[in-house]
């Protein structure tokens, strides 16, 4: 195996090369192309020449972000690189994407990898590709074959980048070249280098790799907040040297920006769960320049007879003038060329990652004897100018983040603490709305069995009296005594029914709202009928769902009994009371309206407050509807609301 790499000029020069490199045409011949050109005649033109002058070689390339051509970085060329194989097949295929990504890794690999494919070279457009699923597709169907490439560039404008093979060039596919040999030896190395600084957001809203929200703002706005509205109008690219990251294990993982589609959103590489914690990174570029010294050492014992890198856009332009000592340092290995793009391919066995603003380098060799080589390292010069620099903010960056990380901390115990201490409040206001409702049940009972109690009263009169008069009839007596027993019998079953209803409910059950409005109606209705209250209920709920029942029916026996109280108070003609229920996008709500005229504009967004009533202090404790929203919210997690309606207060329950 042998690789050759040139810059293109000419059909000319390039036809000069062949010839004295004695390339000869063959179908083992691998042709790399990494093009800044985005002209896609261009493009088609020098795929043309090649395929003229090596019809059975096989071709696959992309557009980039920079070339890498034999220790230097080139910014504005076309660079071909010539691999020739001795003992390796290749395959090759292009593939049009669609938004199964996982699916296509899974069909690329049926159409080109067989038993003895040992390496998979990919490359794919970015444009609005979850790179990961992709990758991850890939290895599910040969999870041993190591997998090396990346995403394609455009030079920055993050618009539209192509991969191309002998035949096809698309702004959407994927391309790839399967090598096949059992003589085939790879490995296939990355680093990356980025830590987080500044505090954890979290992802609000995502949809697979379509980033949404961070802490419910826009990404944009996010970086505008925390980097400033230069750094913010320059995204995407931006967002290369500023990248998310993310803890997974042990490491960090960057998180690029492929894209932007112009409607608030931005596009990953991979998918953006909602509910992940991010942060913004920034790069350690001494560290960054030793671990790639550290792969160059690996693969020197390794001893590759081909080397390919593939690194990000991001990596370069962060490093600036430094990228060029980390891809100088590949040269020991020998003839090394590859490009920058959006994103990274490692897989090798043990991991299967799509990177973002690392350097992933694949090393190949058909000897079965490895050539290892002594490598050497030039000392960098100008350390300790801009690289010094960089150090020296990364530091500072990394302290800060740390500090208000512990800062954090701190104010997060205390959130607890103080969250504590009002949850012990809320029990003592639950414990003062219960007394103050028990007293006014203790009325309602009384209403309840006054009816009852007078009966027995008349009973045992009449039975006195059929005494007195020595008119003892047994029938009489006998039907006096029933009734007596029945009319105890009331009074039991109500003290259960009350009893039941101040019983705190620590399980849920299902129930419906038919029931609900019955057992409050119940409990209130002598008060409702001694006060010639018309209560009209309207139910077009029939089907259960699974709350606290007792709970529920306490809300809307205080709101009931708030409703009548300023009925009365009002003097309302014709006082009435409407309790609707019905079900809306699987919701189920119950309202309780009057005719009372409404709540006052200024005094009905305070009403929810505690101790706050309209009522003499000495009759209310203002807790109820205060008590009444907290049930709702934080027992029942619905919600309870309350607006003014034509003819008077409207409180919905939603459940």
């Amino acid at each position: 195996m042998k690789t050759y790499n040139i810059r293109y000029r000419s059909h000319d020069k390039l036809h000069d090369f062949l010839y004295t490199n004695e390339i000869v045409d063959s179908s083992d011949i691998l042709i790399q192309i990494f093009s800044y050109e985005l002209n896609t005649n261009k493009i088609k033109e020098i795929v043309s020449q090649l395929k003229n002058l090596l019809p059975s070689a096989k071709i696959i390339g992309t557009t980039t972000d920079g070339e890498i051509l034999d220790g230097r970085i080139l910014t504005k060329d076309i660079v071909l690189s010539f691999t020739l194989f001795e003992h390796t097949k290749l395959t090759s295929k292009l593939l049009p994407l669609d938004n199964d990504s996982f699916a296509i890794g899974q069909k690329l690999v049926g159409s080109i990898v067989n038993e003895d494919t040992k390496a998979l070279i990919v490359f794919a457009t970015s444009k609005e590709l979850n790179a990961q699923n992709l990758l991850q597709g890939i290895c599910s169907e040969c999870g041993e074959i190591v997998v090396s490439g990346g995403l394609s560039g455009d030079r920055g404008s993050f618009q539209s980048g192509y991969i191309f093979d002998n035949d096809e060039i698309s702004d959407y596919g994927v391309v790839a070249v399967a090598l096949s040999s059992e003589n085939l030896h790879v490995s296939n190395l990355s680093t990356s280098e980025w830590e987080p600084v500044g505090r954890e957001f979290t992802i609000t809203k995502s949809k697979d790799n379509r980033l949404i929200s961070v802490d419910k703002m826009s990404v944009r706005e996010l970086y505008a907040k925390y980097l400033g509205e230069e750094i913010a109008k320059q995204l995407p690219l931006s967002g290369l040297q500023f990248p998310f990251v993310l803890k997974s294990d042990d490491r960090y993982l960057v998180r690029s920006i492929l894209s932007d589609p112009g409607d608030g959103s931005m596009l990953f590489g991979t998918t953006m769960p909602e509910g992940e914690k991010i942060q913004i990174g920034f790069g350690d570029a001494k560290t960054m320049l030793q671990n790639s010294r550290n792969i160059v050492k690996n693969l020197g014992t390794f001893g590759g007879e081909s080397t390919f890198v593939y690194g990000s856009a991001g990596r370069r332009r962060f490093l600036k003038q430094y990228a060029h000592y980390e891809i100088e340092s590949f040269t020991q290995l020998g003839a090394v060329s590859g490009f920058y793009g959006y994103g990274e391919f490692c897989a090798n066995g043990k991991d299967s990652l799509f990177l973002n603003q690392s350097v992933s380098v694949l090393s190949m060799r058909e000897s079965s004897t490895p050539l290892t080589k002594e490598i050497h390292f030039k000392e960098i010069r100008h350390a300790n100018d801009d690289l010094q620099i960089m150090r020296a903010l990364s530091h500072i960056a990394k302290i800060s983040a740390h500090e208000l990380q512990e800062l954090n901390q701190k104010l997060e115990a205390r959130v607890k603490e103080e969250v504590q201490k009002n949850r012990k409040k809320d029990g003592i206001l639950i414990h003062n709305s219960k007394l103050a409702q028990m007293g006014e049940m203790m009325s309602l009972i009384a209403h309840q069995w006054r009816q009852p109690l007078n009966a027995i009263s008349a009973t045992s009169t009449g039975l006195h009296v059929k005494i007195e008069l020595g008119r003892y009839d047994e029938d009489f007596f006998l039907s006096s005594l029933n009734k007596i027993e029945e009319y105890v019998k009331h009074l039991s079953t109500t003290v259960d029914d009350f009893t039941n209803f101040f019983k705190p409910s620590k399980r849920t059950h299902e129930t419906d709202c038919a029931f609900i409005i019955e057992r409050a109606l119940f409990i209130l209705s002598a008060s409702l009928s001694k006060n010639s209250i018309d209560v009209r209920v309207e139910n077009n709920s029939d089907t259960t769902f699974t709350t606290y029942p007792n709970e529920v029916i306490q809300v809307v026996i205080n709101l009931v009994k708030n409703a009548e109280n300023i009925l009365l108070k009002r003097e309302i003609k014709n006082p009435q009371i409407t309790i609707s229920a019905y079900e809306k996008e699987d919701k189920h709500i119950i309202e309780v309206s009057d005719n009372g005229g409404g709540i006052e504009e200024d005094i009905i967004e305070k009403i929810f407050e505690p101790y706050f009533t309209t009522k003499n202090h000495e009759s209310s404790t203002g807790l109820g509807l205060y008590m009444s929203k907290f049930i709702i919210q934080e027992s029942c997690k619905g919600s309870l609301v309350v607006k003014n309606d034509q003819n008077g207060a409207c409180f919905t329950i939603t459940l």
